[in-house]
């Protein structure tokens, strides 16, 4: 008691440091009549609504919760007013375990199924009934599926005239996803990765991230995936070449062509740009293949340099006269 007279004694000085003694003794009356009549009431029986912690235990290396799952009950329950604030108040009370067998076919359930399991669990107090009506859970099983990884080569945006001069290289041809069965079923058998660096004018390597296709509860293996390709600037090339006749007539001196040249122009990557020998280049012109309707005649390449093959090379048509 003599402790308690301290206490109050020190909260008077410090709230009412200028009051009389009459008033500190007025003080100290109240609160010590406060103190007993809480103490004395809490020796009696009550009934009231208290929110109780829940866990639902299940195997979760088998099964993952979708969404998040309540961790508390309504419940109604009677007791003596010390169970009821150690109940409701200290940190330490334990959640009460509501084991699931087969979680993911268990869409809700009722509160008024879990009485049986509540009372076993509640000791001190009595379970009048489950206030909360219904529990609702999402919880699937764990499923893993293997999808093929290619690039989305047509969507590669890069800076104009830039080409790919190179195979595209993937550190991954394929990626395992593993998460709750609804969003893995939606998954693909085949990822079109996609390259989202725009206006690309260089050699690229970049690691890219798999999508988790809407949910961060499916996990991928690997995260992400190493890509890298070759890229040129192409310049527009063109060319005058002296060209040979063959299969020339006997009166082929009546056939006078508009020019000397032939006129050929191509894409060709920048720094290749005039390296390579014009002599090495052979054009002709075949006689026989004059089109006299239209007094023109298509030059065909027969030999190029190494640099030049497998390019697409426009060549223009040549005109002539017959006198």
């Amino acid at each position: 008691m003599k402790v308690l007279e301290k206490i109050l004694d020190g909260l008077s000085n410090t709230f009412l440091p200028s009051s009389n003694d009459g008033l500190k003794v007025v003080v100290l009356c109240v609160v010590t009549a406060t103190t007993f009549w809480f103490f004395n009431a809490l020796n009696d029986n009550y009934t009231t609504q208290i929110k109780y912690p829940i866990h639902f235990s299940y195997a979760d290396s088998t099964y993952v919760a979708v969404n998040e799952i309540t961790d508390n009950v309504a419940i109604n329950v009677s007791g003596g007013g010390w169970n009821l604030l150690r109940r409701t108040f200290w940190f330490t009370i334990d959640p009460l375990e509501i084991p699931l067998n087969e979680p993911s076919r268990n869409k809700f359930i009722l509160g008024s199924t879990l009485e049986n399991i509540i009372s076993d669990q509640l000791n001190e107090l009595q379970l009048n009934f489950v206030q909360t009506d219904t529990i609702w859970l999402a919880i699937d099983s764990i499923k893993k599926r293997k999808s093929k990884i290619i690039i989305d080569s047509l969507n590669i945006n890069l800076r104009k005239n830039h080409r790919i001069t190179s195979t595209i290289q993937l550190g991954n041809d394929s990626v395992e996803f593993t998460g709750p069965q609804r969003f893995i079923d939606k998954i693909p058998d085949i990822i079109l990765l996609k390259i989202p660096n725009n206006d690309i004018n260089k050699d690229f390597s970049d690691e890219i991230e798999l999508s988790t296709f809407g949910s961060n509860l499916v996990n991928r293996n690997p995260v992400e995936v190493p890509v890298s390709f070759e890229v040129e600037k192409f310049i527009l090339q063109e060319l005058m070449i002296p060209y040979q006749t063959i299969n020339a007539p006997i009166d082929s001196s009546n056939y006078i062509f508009d020019d000397s040249l032939a006129y050929l122009d191509f894409q060709i990557e920048e720094g290749l740009a005039g390296k390579f020998n014009l002599d090495s280049i052979k054009i002709v012109v075949d006689y026989k293949k004059l089109d006299r309707r239209k007094n023109k005649v298509m030059p065909e390449i027969k030999e190029l340099p190494q640099t030049l093959k497998d390019r697409f090379i426009q060549i223009d048509s040549l005109g002539f006269k017959y006198q």
